[in-house]
């Protein structure tokens, strides 16, 4: 568990600060889904720590249901109006500012109703995630180019904002930073997509196996906000799947 200060210094920032209601709920239900201990600051800063497992987020009455702290001992100073800092520290380091409302009995095991935060603090933002494509082959894509011929490749990884991708070197005119495209053409599971984007970085042309190709940055123009929603879930899962592999 991380309990040094500098961690939650950096962790709760302005710039961490996300306080969009679809955001709070889709990572509470994250959190709830993932029956991950949090840790958890009882009091100001510097207080009692401890761990506990958030249970339920009751969307009627904007409150959560947290699990009994562990060392039990520390239950006792869950009191009506104490101040709780809760932080995750797997896959996404992300926390809250919360209160206590009351300790009561959920589904007949004890627990502690909290208050809704109206903000949750990601160090590291769900859409700067990026992931290797599943596909055994890669993930094959092309770039439509304004004036210019068409580029095969694949994708190297991809994120919610863009991909690495790996292409042929064009015959005709190079590609150039800064370049936009009309499109890049791909699948993704199980549907195709063209996203318009912009080429962010291009790397010298190397002749691997004899072919010419290089690796170049694409950022997306305008994705489809199901299709970016869908790859930072991917990312996430992915991310979750390395972490178990880890500790095995």
């Amino acid at each position: 568990m991380f309990s040094n200060q500098s961690f939650l210094d950096q962790l709760f920032t302005e710039k961490n600060r996300q306080t969009g209601k679809g955001q709070i709920e889709r990572a509470l239900a994250e959190l709830i889904a993932s029956g991950e201990a949090l840790a958890v600051m009882v009091g100001r800063s510097g207080g009692v720590l401890a761990q506990a497992t958030l249970l339920h987020a009751e969307t009627d009455t904007a409150t959560l249901i947290l699990d009994e702290l562990m060392p039990e001992a520390e239950n006792t100073r869950l009191l009506c109006g104490e101040d709780l800092l809760l932080w995750s520290t797997s896959t996404l380091p992300l926390g809250f500012q919360s209160a206590v409302i009351e300790r009561l009995l959920w589904q007949r095991y004890g627990a502690v109703r909290i208050q809704w935060p109206d903000a949750l603090y990601h160090l590291q933002r769900r859409a700067a995630l990026r992931a290797v494509p599943a596909e055994a082959g890669g993930l094959a894509l092309s770039l439509q180019r304004h004036g210019a011929r068409s580029c095969d490749g694949l994708c190297v990884d991809l994120g919610a904002g863009g991909m690495r991708a790996r292409i042929h070197a064009p015959s005709d005119y190079p590609m150039t930073a800064g370049e936009m495209l009309a499109s890049v053409q791909f699948s993704f599971q199980g549907k195709v997509y063209r996203v318009g984007a912009q080429v962010r970085y291009v790397e010298p042309v190397g002749h691997p196996r004899g072919t010419a190709s290089q690796d170049i940055g694409l950022s997306f123009v305008q994705a489809p906000g199901a299709l970016q929603e869908q790859i930072i879930q991917y990312a996430l899962r992915c991310d979750r799947e390395h972490l178990r592999s880890a500790n095995r």
